[in-house]
């Protein structure tokens, strides 16, 4: 899923408030902008959203920025 996908998936299926949605969106950005490949994506975002949310591994590994 791209940044925008990931968003709509996080709108869809948790029970958040709109600054956690932005909050999210600028990690994503953030990691999107670092030119890192998706194994490095992965790390980065794992340790940036384990624990938030109650995102799976399994749903951060989708993320394809």
């Amino acid at each position: 899923m791209n940044r925008e996908e990931f968003i709509q998936y996080i709108e869809r299926n948790f029970n958040v408030s709109g600054s956690i949605v932005r909050l999210i969106s600028n990690i994503l950005y953030y990691v999107e902008v670092q030119g890192v490949d998706e194994d490095e994506q992965h790390d980065m975002l794992s340790f940036m959203l384990d624990g938030t949310i109650g995102l799976l591994d399994s749903e951060i590994r989708q993320i394809c920025l």
